[in-house]
């Protein structure tokens, strides 16, 4: 068996609490060495992975250690140079969403990953959760019939807590707020369930009540697809810590929140108590195994290579285009062919969308 030699660069509560439980059950992966400027984490990294060599900044580590793999689990504004810093090193790149803060930053870094031939693979790891699997499932057995709306609520009454400075509250190091944390999984979430190309999208955000930063603690948005309406609606600002989906279709309708799923359908309803609360804990490192799965599958099978990257782009350019709606205050088209930058070689010419993040 292969054993693939990987670091962790940033050792924040996500990567102690979510990746590292996750890695140490693996046996065709090991971490080897760890890079954060923080001694306290340093020294945590060092009780959690004993073996594993460390270092005070990635670019040392990058240059010192041989490896196969990079997980990237630093603050967003960091993980477009890190990615390009390690494609350029030939290591295939697992990177924490969001992939970039910014489409120009993200094509720098897809070009240096297309150079390098390597595997780019976002975590998107909420599409592991026992939940999510089931209501998939039900879509593709045909249970509700053709689907026409999907709404997910996030209710939080705070940010999670990260390591040092609050850095989700600063828009220099998060790119935005409640709606890049929660909102890039939601994306993902409705194009999973949905299987069509988005065609418009409309947001509005506000700052209800965190006043100690400068990015949005509240956010709505509605996703518009050739036959179906998805809506978002995420909050900080909640008195509450909640998740509820709803999905409507044509013969019946499922809607899960936390660890409960109640299906309708003619005039039967059904239910389902999972195991665990999808509210429980900001780290999930159960969930984490699936994201690693889909890893090794994109770097052992260069056929699939980049699928993961095509939604993670198409997140980046939902997210982007959030922030323009609300800015603009009116609705905006997505292009019928966006300049993904996975794809800029056939793009060449064609304008990137704008910036992710609140305005100044």
């Amino acid at each position: 068996m292969t054993i693939r030699r990987g670091a962790l660069l940033g050792f924040g509560n996500v990567a102690a609490q979510g990746h590292v439980p996750a890695w140490g059950d693996r046996r065709d992966f090991q971490i080897v060495a760890v890079a954060d400027p923080d001694p306290q984490r340093r020294a945590l990294a060092a009780r959690l992975l004993p073996a594993a060599h460390l270092y005070a900044d990635a670019a040392t580590l990058l240059e010192q250690e041989r490896l196969d793999f990079v997980d990237i689990a630093t603050p967003p504004a960091l993980h477009a140079s890190q990615v390009a810093a390690a494609a350029a090193t030939g290591c295939h790149i697992l990177c924490e969403k969001p992939l970039a803060t910014s489409w120009s930053d993200h094509e720098r870094a897809a070009a240096a990953v297309r150079a390098s031939g390597a595997t780019l693979f976002t975590v998107h790891n909420w599409k592991h959760a026992a939940q999510f699997r089931h209501v998939a499932t039900l879509l593709a057995d045909g249970a509700l019939g053709r689907l026409r709306r999907i709404r997910f609520d996030v209710i939080r009454n705070g940010q999670a807590v990260s390591v040092g400075s609050a850095w989700r509250t600063q828009a220099s190091l998060a790119g935005g707020g409640i709606l890049v944390d929660h909102g890039w999984h939601a994306f993902y979430l409705l194009l999973a369930l949905a299987g069509e190309r988005p065609q418009q999208i409309s947001a509005s955000i506000e700052r209800r009540r965190d006043t100690a930063g400068d990015v949005e603690d509240t956010a709505s948005c509605t996703v518009e697809f050739p036959s179906l309406v998805g809506e978002l609606w995420l909050t900080w600002a909640g008195s509450e810590r909640r998740t509820r989906w709803q999905l409507v279709g044509e013969r019946g309708s499922v809607e899960v929140e936390e660890d409960r799923l109640e299906l309708r359908r003619g005039g039967v309803t059904e239910h389902i108590v999972f195991p665990q609360s999808l509210s429980a804990g900001s780290h999930h490192p159960d969930w984490f195994g699936g994201v690693i799965d889909g890893f090794k599958r994109e770097v052992t099978l260069p056929s699939v290579r980049g699928e993961n990257l095509a939604e993670a782009e198409l997140c980046l350019l939902l997210t982007t285009l959030a922030y323009e709606s609300a800015r603009q205050g009116r609705p905006v088209t997505l292009p019928a062919e966006p300049p993904l930058a996975s794809t800029a070689a056939s793009n060449a010419g064609r304008a990137a969308p704008v910036e992710v993040g609140p305005s100044a």
